[in-house]
């Protein structure tokens, strides 16, 4: 199923809505680096690379050109991720990412005859945006967008970045209400010269939310929160 998702967000930009500018959809870390590792040891790139076929084969049902970034898991240079998006003339740039917790927060257990690490200190979802980015105003709408509609759709944004810790601060928010967070020194967001928004669509160290991530219809669910905060911060024409 995710293949085919695939296949229809890569063909249908050519077609759809030829005039309009795409939305890129950056895969989160890569294959040799592939980010958190779920309860069940799955690792955060497949997760991340799903939700990004969905979210692409979504908006490209609805008219709207999608340019996917590392999508094969093949760009370990994260500085030529919002470059590439760029010179496709994509609009807008989110990244697509799943959550973990700090390691004391994690703690052992066997799935499938190999130990795991799990946790249940947090779950829910969150979004970043760069205070470096020169379109600050306008990727801070989309966040806060987006997560209006994941609040609507009754998913819950996580408070756990916000947490402290002996000599680190937590990050602070941007908008606590929508789970949104500033996170100033992101790569893929800092470097960016559109609006761009990371997105954590849940925890995956935590055993009951991982299974959940990995179902089609909390994929869908994203994915249309996706479009809906996109229509309403002006990215997609409502």
């Amino acid at each position: 199923m995710i293949r085919k998702a695939f296949l229809l967000a890569a063909a249908l930009p050519v077609v759809c809505n030829a005039g309009a500018a795409p939305v890129a959809i950056d895969v989160g870390h890569f294959l040799a680096r592939p980010g958190a590792t779920s309860a069940y040891g799955v690792p955060e790139f497949e997760y991340n690379q799903s939700l990004a076929a969905v979210i692409a084969a979504r908006l490209t049902a609805a008219g709207v050109p999608v340019r996917l970034i590392g999508y094969r898991g093949e760009m370990e240079d994260l500085r030529a991720r919002a470059p590439q998006a760029e010179a496709a003339g994509a609009k807008f740039f989110l990244s697509i990412h799943h959550d973990s917790v700090k390691a004391e927060y994690q703690q052992p257990w066997v799935w499938n005859g190999r130990e795991q690490l799990y946790s249940t200190h947090a779950s829910g979802f969150s979004l970043f945006v760069s205070r470096l980015n020169p379109r600050l105003a306008e990727s801070l709408a989309c966040a806060s967008g987006i997560g209006a509609a994941l609040r609507a759709a009754g998913l819950k944004p996580t408070a756990h970045h916000a947490e402290t810790a002996p000599g680190a601060g937590g990050r602070p928010w941007a908008d606590e209400a929508n789970g949104v967070y500033f996170y100033d020194n992101l790569v893929v967001l800092k470097t960016s010269t559109v609006p761009a928004v990371l997105f954590e669509a849940g925890v995956i160290v935590h055993p009951d939310e991982a299974r959940e991530l990995a179902t089609a219809g909390r994929r869908d669910l994203a994915a249309a929160a996706v479009e809906s905060g996109l229509r309403a911060c002006g990215v997609i024409a409502p």
